[in-house]
C-alpha cells in the first residue's frame, strides 16, 4: 500500500495511473532574517508614507522645509497597515504510464486559482505613533474658503511690502523716515517676506490660476503648520516695527484631516502606477510538467509481491522531469498579485529509496535538485532590496536567473490493515540566491540621470524552509489483488506545514485530497 508523498514505485508495463488530486495551502506570515515571522503584509506596512515611498511628495518636502525653516522636518501622509493572506488552490490530473516493467513515463497538468486577501488601510484608528503632518489641501476646492483665506494671507504680506519698498525709495526726499536710517535690515526683510510670500502661494495655492497649491499641505496642529504659523507671526511683528498700525494677519489654511485610504489608493496608482492594493484573484495553468522514472534495484519483483511479502526489501528509482514555465508570472504593477507559476522552465534529477521493513512498516527516501533556467522578465528596479514602492518608469527587462534548488524527503508509514494505512512526512528545502542582470539609466524627479541596476532584486533571496506533516490512506490495491475489489485505487489526504525557514520563505499551511485510479491499457493488467 502506499501513502502520502513520493516513492520509488514504478507501475507494471502497460499499466496506467490516473491521479486527481486538489491541494489547498494558505499563509500570511514569512520567515525573515534569523527565522524570524514577519507579517507577509509588512512590506506594505511603511510606519510613514513619505518621500520613500512616493517621490511626488519630494518636491512639497523641499517647499514645506523652506517655508517652515524647519530643514530636517520630514513630510508623511501617515502610517500604513496591510493585511495580507496568500491562498492557493491547486488542482492537478497526473498520468502515469508504465512503459517497461522499469520505466514510467508521467504528465503533470496543474490549475491554480490563487487569491490575494488584502485589507489597506492608511492613518488606521488606534495607530498613535508616526501620525500624519501632512493632507489634501483643501485650497484645491475651488471657490472654497482656504483659497481666500491664503489669498489674503499673501495680499497683507505683499502689500506690507510694496509700502516699505515705497518709503525707501523715497528716502531722498524724506530722510527721517524709521526705514532709511535702518534699510539693511528693511531690504534683508522684504527679501524674506517676497520669498515667503511667493511659497505661500506656490504650495498652500490662492485659487489663481498661477498658484493652484500643492497636492497637500501641513495638517493643522502639525510640527510644519504651527513653524509656518510662527513665522507668519514673525514676519508680521517684524513689519509692524516700521507700520505700526498694521493688523494681525491670518494664518495660511491647514488641511484638516488626514487622508482616507481611498485618497492614498488614488495617490498611489496616479504615482506610481500599480493597481490598487485590493483582494486579487487569478486563475491560469500552473507549470506543466513531463518526467520519467527508471527502477534500477527491485528486491521484490514487482509491486504485487511486494505487498504480499512480510519480509523486508528495498526499490531505488532515480527519475527525471522537465516544469515548463506555462503558469503565469505575478504582475510588476500588482503588489499583491500571486502567479501560477515562474513564468521559466525548470529541470529537475531524483533519487528514491524505499525501505520495506515488514508489511506493517516501510518507508520512503527522496532527494531532488533542479536547476532553473535562466530568462528574461520585466521587473521594477528598487534601490533598495524589497521596496514594493517602485514607479512605472523604473520597469525594465531584466535577466533573470532563479535559484537553483535542493530538496530532501523522508516519509515513514505505516499499514494498518488491507486498506488503511497512516504516514508521515518531512522535507527540507534549500534555494540558492536568484540572480538578476541589467543596468540603466533613467531620468529622476528633478531632470539628473539616476542609474538603475538589477542585482537588488536578487539581495536577500536565498531561501531555506522545513515542512512536516501527516496523513492517512484508503486503498483497494491489496484486495485487488487478492480479487477481493474490482478497482484498485487510492484516496490519500495529507496535511503538512512549514516549520521553520529564511530568506522570507513563507510560513505555509497546505492540504491535499488525492484520488489514484490504476487501469490496464491494450489488456495489460493495472498491476
Amino acid at each position: 500500500m502506499l501513502g502520502g508523498g513520493e516513492d520509488a514505485t514504478v507501475i507494471s508495463r502497460g499499466a496506467v495511473r490516473v491521479a486527481a488530486q486538489a491541494t489547498w495551502t494558505a499563509y500570511n506570515e514569512l520567515y525573515g532574517p534569523g527565522g524570524r515571522l514577519e507579517a507577509l503584509g509588512a512590506p506594505l506596512s511603511p510606519d510613514s508614507l513619505g518621500v520613500r515611498q512616493l517621490a511626488v511628495l519630494r518636491p512639497i518636502e523641499t517647499a514645506l522645509r523652506t517655508l517652515a525653516q524647519r530643514p530636517t522636518e520630514d513630510v508623511t501622509l501617515g502610517p500604513a497597515r496591510t493585511d495580507f493572506t496568500a491562498r492557493i488552490a491547486r488542482t492537478e490530473l497526473v498520468v502515469d504510464f508504465g512503459l517497461t516493467s522499469r520505466i514510467m513515463l508521467t504528465g503533470r497538468l496543474p490549475y491554480e486559482h490563487t487569491t490575494s486577501e488584502v485589507v489597506f488601510q492608511v492613518n488606521p484608528r488606534g495607530v498613535t505613533a508616526n501620525r500624519a503632518n501632512l493632507g489634501v489641501n483643501p485650497a484645491l476646492a475651488s471657490q472654497g474658503p482656504a483659497a481666500a483665506r491664503n489669498a489674503r494671507v499673501v495680499d497683507s504680506v505683499s502689500r506690507a511690502v510694496q509700502e516699505l519698498t515705497a518709503r525707501l525709495a523715497g528716502c531722498a526726499t524724506s530722510p527721517g523716515d524709521g526705514v532709511c536710517a535702518d534699510r539693511g535690515r528693511v531690504e534683508a526683510l522684504l527679501a524674506e517676506a517676497r520669498a515667503f510670500a511667493a511659497g505661500l502661494a506656490t504650495t498652500y495655492g490662492t485659487g489663481a490660476d498661477t498658484a493652484r497649491g500643492a497636492l497637500f499641505v501641513p495638517l493643522t496642529g502639525s510640527t510644519l503648520q504651527g513653524a509656518i504659523e510662527q513665522r507668519v507671526a514673525a514676519l508680521n511683528a517684524s513689519f509692524k516695527t516700521y507700520i505700526p498700525q498694521l493688523g494681525t494677519w491670518e494664518a495660511p489654511f491647514a488641511a484638516q484631516v488626514p487622508i482616507t485610504t481611498n485618497q492614498a489608493q488614488e495617490l498611489l496608482t496616479s504615482a506610481l502606477g500599480i493597481a490598487p492594493i485590493d483582494l486579487v484573484e487569478r486563475s491560469h495553468i500552473g507549470d506543466v510538467e513531463l518526467g520519467a522514472k527508471l527502477l534500477l534495484i527491485d528486491t521484490f519483483g514487482g509491486q504485487a509481491r511486494a505487498r504480499a511479502a512480510r519480509t523486508g526489501g528495498v526499490r531505488l528509482a532515480v527519475g527525471g522531469l522537465v516544469r515548463f514555465g506555462t503558469g503565469q508570472s505575478d504582475a510588476p504593477d500588482n503588489l499583491v498579485d500571486i502567479g501560477t507559476g515562474d513564468g521559466q522552465t525548470d529541470v529537475e534529477v531524483s533519487g528514491a529509496t524505499d525501505i520495506v521493513l515488514n508489511r506493517r512498516w516501510w518507508g520512503s527516501f527522496i532527494a531532488r535538485f533542479g536547476v532553473q533556467l535562466a530568462d528574461d522578465q520585466f521587473l521594477r528596479i528598487p534601490d533598495v532590496p524589497r521596496d514594493p514602492f517602485v514607479a512605472a518608469d523604473r520597469q525594465r527587462r531584466v535577466s533573470r536567473n532563479l535559484g537553483d534548488y535542493l530538496e530532501l524527503e523522508a516519509a515513514p508509514r505505516f499499514v494498518y490493515n488491507d486498506y488503511l494505512s497512516l504516514s508521515a512526512q518531512w522535507r527540507y528545502r534549500r534555494k540558492a540566491a536568484d540572480e538578476y542582470r541589467g543596468t540603466f539609466t533613467i531620468e529622476g524627479a528633478d531632470g539628473a540621470p539616476v542609474q538603475l541596476d538589477a542585482s537588488v532584486l536578487g539581495v536577500g533571496t536565498e531561501q531555506t524552509d522545513q515542512r512536516v506533516g501527516a496523513g492517512v490512506t484508503f486503498s483497494t490495491l491489496r484486495a485487488f489483488d487478492r480479487r477481493r475489489a474490482r478497482l484498485p485505487l487510492e484516496v490519500q489526504f495529507l496535511h503538512s506545514q512549514t516549520v521553520s525557514g529564511s530568506g522570507f520563505a513563507p510560513k505555509q499551511f497546505s492540504s491535499q485530497l488525492r484520488l489514484r485510479v490504476y487501469l490496464g491499457l491494450l489488456g495489460a493488467s493495472p498491476r
